[in-house]
Formats: C-alpha cells, structure tokens, sequence
C-alpha cells in the first residue's frame, strides 16, 4: 500500500511482544491480514532490508526489526545485506543485543 504501511507493521513488529510471537510463529499469515502488497510482504518475509530502505522505510525500523526478528540478528550480516562488509572491519552500532 505504502511506505508508511510497512513502517507501521515494522514499528508494530519491534515493539509489541504478541505481534513478534505471531509473527515467529507463522510470518506469512501475520501478514496475510495486514494492507500490505505482495511486494511489501515479501521485502519484509526476506528481511530484505536495503530493498526495505530502498522504498523509503526508515533504516531505525529497518535495523530494529532485523534485530528483532531475523534469524541472524548480527550487524556484521545486517551491514553486509546494505553493502559489502569486508572480514576484519569494525561495525557499529546504536544498540546492539546480544
């Protein structure tokens, strides 16, 4: 629908603990209901994040959801999903979770 659609699912996504279980327990049909397109759903299914940032979505909901909810939360992947990381080089963070 639009960027400020996705946005919500992802601020929804980061911050509310029942909509994270949904979503871990069945990412496709969370989404199913929600005013998302097909390309929106599939950006968010993938973890696509430079596409995500590509449509205009704020990289804190960006990296906050990658954190979140990917199944490889580490920036070092997160980064390397934006740009190429090369092995040895520093990366920071905001916030990082463990």
């Amino acid at each position: 629908m639009s960027r400020s659609s996705v946005e919500r699912v992802l601020h929804q996504l980061c911050i509310d603990r029942g909509a994270k279980q949904r979503f871990k327990e069945g990412a496709e049909q969370f989404l199913e209901r929600l005013p998302l397109t097909d390309a929106e759903r599939a950006m968010i299914l993938s973890f696509d994040v430079k596409g995500l940032q590509r449509y205009g979505v704020n990289s804190m909901l960006t990296m906050g959801f990658w954190q979140e909810l990917s199944p490889n939360r580490d920036m070092r992947a997160y980064l390397s999903r934006l740009r190429d990381v090369k092995d040895g080089e520093a990366v920071f963070a905001a916030a990082l979770k463990g």
